[in-house]
This record gives structure tokens, C-alpha cells and sequence, in this order.
């Protein structure tokens, strides 16, 4: 009996270290790049930057909160600009790419070259998907456009309209993603059930949002509160566009507190502190969100 319970001791201590092996990476990964990197920052948005090279803590710990007051007319354009964006590519282009995984799970004409045609972007670098839309947009919509008219074009999308144009590039491109783990999660739907339906006459429509969207519920609420916890996050590829030259008309949050920390022209070292402070605002504001869309969310799926 001894023996067996020596033995029973020595494979649980053995698994315990295989365990502890096996989480070490993460755990140290964890507590660099996120426990540590985040509490520099949070330090950082109470001091101020010395001139050579060090952060010190200042007199007035508030002066970076300050700061985000003072600059409060350009925070509330990318404020506002966020928030088009997160609605257009998180809401709009999340139902856009139901549909279109819905119309591949159902396998009708052409699914599966507009699968392939859909989900391209996401394999390709995005910069250079950013060089081909902008020589399509710049130089072959207005060459087309000579060619048929004999005249050029005094519009084009990306000088007369930056920010819808780029809004709707961001909607183009999430696409790829988003379909292939729909139209997984669709095909786990029981067969019995589609085939249920159509016994008692379901139309296609009544099938994708009576059956296939509440199915699928989970992964479409996972999708929304990722979306929603990057709403000050994502500078909807601005940058790649245009660079640091943007006009503060077309700013998102995501795109401004990039400048702030990359670009010479906007940020620098001096500007890490206003851009900590700035951040930690964000995060105040988009933890409850996000909290809050998740029980809405795990509630709508309660039902």
C-alpha cells in the first residue's frame, strides 16, 4: 500500500512540473509584455519627459490629463471617427459577411470563387493591399473615366473623400476572417434542423435569421465585443495610407495615438506621457463598454 501511494506521489509531482513546464512561456510572457508594459505606461502618463532622455515624476502629476482637455476638440473628431468606423466595419461589415458565409454554406453559384476572392485579402501583406487599392483608386478609376468621357477627372476618392473611401477598404478587407470561421460555425448547424425547416415551408430569409443567426449566436458575439474592445485601438490602416500626414478631419483615435509615439512630425519623446494619460482615458472608457456589450450580448443568447 506504501508503495502504491509513493508511486501515486511521484506522478503527481511529476505532472505538476510537466504542468509548470508547459505554462512557464506564457506566464512569462504575460507578466513582460503585458503586466510590465502596461504598468510603465501608467506610470509614464503621471510624469514628464526631462530633455535627455529619462521620464521623471512632475510636480503636477495631472499635467498629461490636462493636456487631453486642452486638446479636447481634436479627440472628439477621432472620437466621432472611431465610432464610424467601428459601425461600419465592426456592425455592417460583420452582417455583410454573414450573408456572404451564408451564401457559401449553402453552396450556390460561384460560392466558392467568391470564398476565394473574399478571403485573398487576409492572406496578403496589408501594405501592399494598400499600394494596389490606391493605384486603383488614383490612377485607374480616373483613367477609365478619361477614357469614356475624354476628359479627366476633377474627384478623386482619396483627396475628396479620405475617410469614406478608407472606411470602406477597412469593410472590403474584413471579410476574409470573419468567413471562414462563419461558415465553420454554420456547418456544425444539425442538418435535421435546416431540413426541419424547409418541411414546414421556411423561406431562405426566415432560415438565415431564424435559424442559421441565432445558431451561430456565439461567434457573432465574440466578433462584436473584440470589435468593441479595439474601438480606440484601430487607426483603420490611415497610417498605410497616408502616413503622418493626415488632416485632423480624417483622425481616429487609434490613428492619433499612433502619431503621438511614431510619428517625428507629431510625437516623439516628448509626447509619450500625453499619449499614456490619453490611453489610459481609453481604456476607463472601453473596459465597461466592452463588460457591457458582453451581457447584452450573453443575455440576447440567454434567451
Amino acid at each position: 500500500m506504501k508503495t502504491l501511494n509513493r508511486k501515486k506521489h511521484r506522478g503527481s509531482k511529476g505532472e505538476f512540473i510537466f504542468y509548470l513546464a508547459l505554462i512557464a512561456l506564457p506566464i512569462i510572457q504575460v507578466l513582460i509584455f503585458y503586466f510590465y508594459v502596461n504598468f510603465n505606461s501608467i506610470m509614464m502618463a503621471f510624469q514628464s519627459y526631462d530633455g535627455y532622455g529619462d521620464y521623471v515624476f512632475d510636480s503636477n502629476p495631472w499635467a498629461n490629463f490636462s493636456e487631453i482637455w486642452a486638446n479636447m476638440p481634436t479627440i472628439w473628431v477621432a472620437l466621432k471617427n472611431s465610432l464610424v468606423v467601428w459601425i461600419f466595419t465592426a456592425v455592417l461589415g460583420t452582417f455583410l459577411a454573414l450573408v456572404f458565409s451564408y451564401y457559401i454554406y449553402k453552396g450556390w453559384i460561384l460560392s466558392k470563387t467568391f470564398k476565394f476572392f473574399l478571403f485573398l485579402p487576409s492572406v496578403l501583406p496589408s501594405i501592399l493591399l494598400v499600394l494596389v487599392f490606391k493605384f486603383f483608386v488614383n490612377e485607374a478609376i480616373p483613367g477609365y473615366t478619361e477614357a469614356l468621357t475624354g476628359s479627366a477627372p476633377e474627384f478623386t476618392l482619396l483627396q475628396n473623400s479620405f475617410l469614406p473611401t478608407v472606411i470602406f477598404y477597412n469593410v472590403w478587407i474584413c471579410f476574409g476572417t470573419q468567413l471562414l470561421i462563419n461558415t465553420g460555425a454554420m456547418s456544425q448547424i444539425p442538418p435535421e434542423i435546416i431540413e426541419a425547416g424547409k418541411v414546414d415551408g421556411v423561406s431562405t430569409i426566415r432560415e438565415f435569421f431564424s435559424i442559421v443567426l441565432p445558431m451561430i449566436l456565439p461567434t457573432i458575439s465574440t466578433f462584436l465585443i473584440a470589435s468593441v474592445a479595439t474601438i480606440f485601438t484601430n487607426q483603420a490602416n490611415i497610417y498605410a495610407f497616408i502616413g503622418d500626414g493626415a488632416e485632423v478631419a480624417d483622425y481616429t483615435i487609434g490613428y492619433y495615438l499612433f502619431i503621438l509615439v511614431e510619428s517625428d512630425l507629431h510625437g516623439g519623446p516628448d509626447q509619450y506621457t500625453y499619449a499614456s494619460a490619453l490611453g489610459i482615458v481609453c481604456t476607463l472608457i472601453a473596459f465597461p463598454l466592452t463588460l457591457g456589450v458582453r451581457r447584452l450580448l450573453e443575455g440576447k443568447g440567454d434567451e
